[in-house]
């Protein structure tokens, strides 16, 4: 009888052990959000000062990522970068040789920037403001394409030119729930340096078959608004 007894207390020994160690092995494959972090949101924009004169609002995308200077996250490296599209003209030319050709002129501004956040790490609310330096591209582009897919798109640049932007933001990021997603709400201002530029309507066909750009000047200075979705990878482990 007591050798039966003993039998069954150390059973029960054995699975409460194997009971503790599946527990802890649960506890330690939990995720936990890493340092790293990427974004993505839909930008308006909307130009400010000299070049308001010239430019339309437009709109268009950024990119965002972030890297966790300190565990918790009050402090970040961050990359931006994004198009803005401000200006769009689409030409029917007609058929040529039985293969319907159009020509389509986009008007961008293209940037990427690298600089610091600080973040309010906890809480529904997660307030954040940062600061970057970024260089800028303003390009026309024009391209001959057909509906059908029969040819292959040519495109060529019309004009480009490069400039250099001191980047000011702030915004709040939204968490849902105990995801690892969070909406981004926010705005920067684009402090920029001169460039050079067209918008829709600058590229004039002469009779004689020649091109005239007329080419605009100007400080670039510019707000994004932006709204959009961040995502922390998580990380196995402790927190």
């Amino acid at each position: 009888m007591q050798s039966k007894a003993v039998f069954l207390l150390s059973t029960a020994c054995i699975f409460a052990s194997a009971g503790i160690a599946d527990g802890q092995i649960v506890y330690n494959t939990m995720q936990f959000p890493s340092r790293y972090s990427v974004g993505g949101d839909f930008a308006i924009f909307q130009p400010k000062g000299a070049l308001a004169e010239n430019l339309p609002n437009g709109y268009g995308f950024d990119l965002t990522g972030l890297l966790k200077i300190d565990p918790k996250g009050w402090f970040s490296l961050r990359g931006d970068g994004g198009s803005v599209r401000y200006g769009h003209e689409h030409i029917p030319l007609g058929f040529f040789q039985g293969v319907e050709l159009n020509l389509d002129t986009d008007n961008q501004i293209q940037f990427g920037g690298i600089g610091l956040q600080l973040q309010i790490p906890d809480g529904w609310l997660r307030p954040y403001a940062s600061a970057s330096y970024a260089a800028v591209y303003f390009k026309t582009e024009s391209c001959v394409s057909d509906p059908d897919n029969v040819i292959q798109q040519q495109c060529n640049t019309n004009h480009g030119d490069w400039t250099s932007a001191g980047i000011f933001g702030g915004g709040v990021m939204i968490p849902f729930g105990k995801s690892f997603f969070a909406m981004n709400l926010g705005a920067q201002y684009h402090y920029g340096g001169n460039a050079t530029y067209l918008r829709r309507g600058d590229i004039v066909d002469n009779p004689d078959g020649s091109v005239t750009l007329n080419v605009r000047s100007s400080k670039t200075d510019l707000v994004l608004w932006q709204i959009g979705v961040n995502y922390n990878f998580p990380r196995s482990g402790g927190p």
